[in-house]
Formats: C-alpha cells, sequence, structure tokens
C-alpha cells in the first residue's frame, strides 16, 4: 500500500508540474499577442495542441474564423488522402482496336513538366485514333470569390476537366530571343518596346504581350492560357502528332489509367503552394465519390469527415477565395484527424519543411527541422499551420493565423519565427 501511495503522490506532482508548465506556456503566448506593438494592430489567432497528451496547450482568438488563403489547402489534402490510396486516375479508357475512348477525370499533372512519368501519354502515343468522351457539366474555370483580375498571374490558372500543361505557358527572353514553352503559342507571342519588362495577355484571349525595357537581360515567367476544347484538341494534336475528336459516345465499363503517385502530387502542391494541383485535386475527390461539382462534395466531406470541425466557410480547393473562413482550432483539429489516419511521418514529406522546403525554405531554420507546415498568403494576410517538435522531443501541432495587417509580410513573418522558436524551446 504504502508503494502504491508513494506511486500516486508522483503521479499527481508530475501531473502538477506538467499543468504548471502549460499555463506558464499559455500565458506566455497571451502576453506576447497582447504587448506585441505588430500582434495587437492586426487580426492575430493562435492555436496550440499536444499531440502526446492528446490536450490543447494554448488558444488565442482560437475559436473565431480568419481567412485561410492557402491553408485551405489542408482541407484539400486530408480529402484527396481520403479519397484514394496510392495513385490518382488520369484517365477512363476503353479501347477498340487501333482507336480509343478515352473520359478525363480532372487530372493536373498532363503534361506537367515536373512530372517525368506520363503514363496517359504513354498510352496514347500507342493510339491511331482518340475519341474524347467529355464529362458533364462544364468545371467553371474560376472559383467563388476570386479576383477576377489575377487572370493572367500564373497562380491563378483556369480549372477544367482536361489540364495541359498545367494550363500555363512559359515565356523565356533570351538576349533578343523569345522562347515559348509550348511552342504551339510562339505565334500569339508579341514583343512590345518601351514597357517594364514583363508579360501579360488579353482578358478571355490567347494574346500575348512580352513587355522589354530595351535592356538584354533575361527572364521567364509562367502566364495561364485562356481554356477551350477546341485549344485542347489543338494541343494533343499538335504535341501527339494525330487525330483528336470528340464524341457523344458514353464509356461503358471502361478501364482506369493511374497516373502519379497520389502523395508526391500532394508534396508538390503543398511545398510550392501550386493552386492549379490543389483545385484539380479537389475536383478529382470529388468525381471519384461521384459528384461533377465541388460544392455538393464539400457538403458531403464537412457532413461525413469533418462533422467535428465547427460551422467553417469552404469553398474552394486552394485557398484563392476570401469567402473561405476558418478558425485556428479547427485547422489543428483538422491536422490532429490527419494525424491519427495517416501518421505524422506520412504529412511530414508531403508539407513544406522550415528552412529547407518549399515555401517555409527561407524561415523556421534549425540545425535539426522542427516545423513542418502550410503556409497561406494573400494581400494583408498570412497564416502556418502544421507539426512542431520542441526540444524535448514532443510533438505538436499549431495554427497561427494573421489577417488584416498593414506591415510588410516579412515583418509578420519575422515576429512569428520568435514566438514558434521560444515555444520549441521551453516546451
Amino acid at each position: 500500500m504504502k508503494n502504491i501511495g508513494i506511486f500516486w503522490v508522483l503521479a499527481l506532482t508530475i501531473s502538477s508540474c506538467s499543468s504548471v508548465k502549460n499555463l506558464a506556456v499559455d500565458k506566455d503566448i497571451e502576453r506576447t499577442f497582447n504587448q506585441s506593438s505588430l500582434f495587437s494592430n492586426q487580426f492575430t489567432g493562435f492555436s496550440l495542441y499536444d499531440i502526446e497528451k492528446k490536450e490543447f496547450i494554448s488558444g488565442y482568438n482560437d475559436t473565431k474564423k480568419f481567412t485561410p488563403a492557402s491553408n485551405t489547402k489542408l482541407l484539400t489534402m486530408y480529402v484527396s488522402l481520403k479519397s484514394f490510396a496510392d495513385s490518382i486516375p488520369g484517365l477512363l479508357h476503353s479501347k477498340n482496336g487501333a482507336s480509343i475512348v478515352v473520359q478525363p477525370t480532372g487530372d493536373p499533372t498532363f503534361l506537367d513538366e515536373r512530372f517525368e512519368s506520363q503514363p496517359v501519354i504513354t498510352l496514347l502515343d500507342s493510339i491511331d485514333s482518340v475519341r474524347i468522351s467529355w464529362p458533364k457539366p462544364e468545371i467553371e474555370k474560376y472559383g467563388s470569390g476570386w479576383a477576377w483580375d489575377d487572370y493572367r498571374y500564373d497562380y491563378q490558372a483556369v480549372r477544367n476537366w482536361w489540364p495541359i500543361y498545367g494550363n500555363r505557358l512559359t515565356i523565356l527572353r533570351e538576349g533578343d530571343s523569345i522562347v515559348v514553352t509550348p511552342k504551339f503559342f510562339q505565334d500569339f507571342v508579341e514583343t512590345n518596346s518601351g514597357s517594364e519588362n514583363g508579360t501579360d495577355r488579353e482578358v478571355n484571349y490567347n494574346l500575348f504581350k512580352v513587355n522589354s525595357d530595351g535592356d538584354s537581360a533575361e527572364f521567364e515567367e509562367s502566364i495561364p492560357f485562356e481554356f477551350s476544347k477546341d485549344l485542347l484538341i489543338q494541343l494533343l494534336s499538335d504535341t501527339l502528332r494525330k487525330d483528336f475528336s470528340f464524341t457523344d459516345q458514353v464509356i461503358i465499363n471502361p478501364d482506369t489509367l493511374y497516373s502519379q503517385g497520389l502523395d508526391d502530387v500532394l508534396s508538390l502542391m503543398m511545398k510550392v503552394s501550386d493552386n492549379l494541383i490543389s483545385e484539380q485535386m479537389l475536383i478529382l475527390a470529388a468525381w471519384k465519390h461521384g459528384y461533377t461539382s465541388i460544392k455538393p462534395f464539400i457538403k458531403h466531406a464537412k457532413l461525413i469527415w469533418l462533422s467535428d470541425l465547427n460551422d467553417m466557410v469552404w469553398v474552394d480547393g486552394s485557398g484563392l477565395s476570401r469567402y473561405n473562413l476558418i478558425a485556428p482550432v479547427d485547422l489543428v483539429r483538422l491536422l490532429n484527424k490527419a494525424h491519427d489516419e495517416f501518421g505524422l511521418e506520412r504529412l511530414k514529406n508531403i508539407l513544406a519543411v522550415g528552412g529547407e522546403s518549399g515555401t517555409i525554405k527561407e524561415w523556421y531554420a534549425a540545425e535539426e527541422p522542427y516545423i513542418f507546415a502550410k503556409t497561406g498568403t494573400l494581400s494583408n494576410n498570412h497564416n502556418l499551420s502544421g507539426f512542431m517538435k520542441t526540444r524535448s522531443g514532443k510533438w505538436m501541432i499549431f495554427s497561427f493565423m494573421n489577417n488584416h495587417y498593414t506591415v510588410p509580410t516579412d515583418s509578420v513573418k519575422t515576429e512569428m519565427q520568435k514566438l514558434l522558436e521560444r515555444i520549441r524551446d521551453s516546451y
């Protein structure tokens, strides 16, 4: 009995010390936000969770809703992991001799140079005639709440059932030469002089301009093209040198061709924050579950998989929309669900690593990486949510959200880094 009593005294002492430490960390975080001239002049939220203890350590405005920007991709990552095993479907097809009927799925990796293996190309190369059965309804090229005048920027490529070349072209200036990839668009690019270096495109038309200020400095820019089914046929024919056409034929019992490894696609999506990939992955996940648009699928996902999250507003796959709203505590809950279902090691390989890769390569550096996370940035908004390893070896989940600031984003990142380092060193 005496030994049992000693055990309980030790357990209570350890528990008490742990509680005191948690309280100290929480008070330090709250004091930082209240006393900081930067954080007090913006809308800031923070949530911190101990994975081992399964308890929240700290919260500041953690239940209030913020514009998540690309932290929305964490939702897309989760539903993608829930929807697919190890690969994503690139094409449905039914082969008949030398001809084939194919149906696109929304796979964003087709002829994207970042994916060296192209199984769809390998299949189509072996066929003389290709007919395309186009899914219905059409996909809206832009998401609800996107900025209409961002059509010219590479981060807002259009969505559709069959992305090709990432729905972007690349314009490279080498001395006096202009190199366009894919070459199909070479004749649609004109050069203007006397303007600042850069590229532009007409609204709703594939007419591109390269502005040159007269110097010979090299530059390379990616710019979205205006997608159409006719353009797709031209690009496919030009690239593969064979006949493509559309058909009303419905494919019965088609075969599925898988294109890329799921984690490879998600890793690129999360590390570089690729908006087209994230939009198309949400479309793919919706398609996998029998939905032809993302709105009813999002409703399904919230009801079936994410019912324990509060009443967030989720409208797109990338976070380009300012209509998205979610609380820091719910991003932590989401990451905890992903941790429990898919494992920390897998998520660490998908997320950007502080000081080493992706959008946080220049931030949160340390001898041993301690931040594995996703950024989310729009004008006047910057967020970071993910996993943190402390000096003591504990793993934490955090969400740090900053909205409506007017200072440079690097100033916000600097203060974020200071606080996260302090938590890493003290917990």
